[in-house]
C-alpha cells in the first residue's frame, strides 16, 4: 500500500507542476505587456510607485496605472496603449474613483452581481468598464466617463 501511495503522490505532484507551468506561459505575454508599459509609464510620466494595474482589452489593448511620481504628492493615472499611441496622464483626484464607479452602476442598473471595474480607453476617451450581471441574469458591460462619470454606452450578451 505505501507503493500506491508514493506513486500517487509523485503523480499528483507532477500534475500541480504541469499546470503551474502551463499556468506560467500562459501568463507571459500579459507579463511582458506590463513591463513594457511601466517603462513607458516611467519615462513619459515620471512613474515610480504603483498602487494599482488595471489592463483593458477594448477596441485597442491599454495598460492602466494608479501611482505616484517622484515628485510625490496626489496620485496620477497614467493610460499606456499597447501598441505605439499617446501616453494619457491625469490627475487621480481629476476623476472619478472606482467606488465612485460602481455606486454609479448600482444607482443606474441595479445589478445583482458587480463582477469588475477597469479603467480603459477608447478613441482618446478615459472611461470606467464595469462588468455585471443584470437583473434579468446577463452578463453585461457599463461604460463610464472617467472624468464626470457620464454614461458612455452600455450592452449586454443575451441569454
Amino acid at each position: 500500500m505505501k507503493k500506491w501511495g508514493w506513486l500517487a503522490f509523485i503523480v499528483f505532484s507532477f500534475l500541480i507542476w504541469q499546470a503551474w507551468s502551463i499556468y506560467g506561459e500562459a501568463m507571459a505575454p500579459k507579463r511582458s505587456m506590463v513591463e513594457k508599459a511601466f517603462a513607458r509609464a516611467k519615462e513619459a510620466a515620471g512613474l515610480i510607485d504603483v498602487k494599482k494595474i488595471y489592463t483593458y482589452y477594448g477596441e485597442e489593448a491599454c495598460t492602466v496605472f494608479i501611482g505616484r511620481t517622484k515628485q510625490g504628492g496626489t496620485d496620477i493615472v497614467v493610460w499606456v496603449p499597447e501598441k505605439a499611441g499617446d501616453i494619457v496622464v491625469k490627475r487621480a483626484d481629476g476623476g472619478i474613483s472606482e467606488a465612485e464607479a460602481r455606486a454609479i452602476l448600482q444607482r443606474d442598473r441595479h445589478p445583482q452581481q458587480v463582477i469588475d471595474a477597469t479603467l480603459g480607453m477608447e478613441k482618446g476617451v478615459p472611461l470606467w468598464e464595469l462588468t455585471y450581471i443584470d437583473a434579468e441574469g446577463r452578463y453585461s458591460f457599463y461604460y463610464l466617463h472617467f472624468a464626470d462619470g457620464a454614461f458612455l454606452k452600455r450592452y449586454s450578451f443575451q441569454r
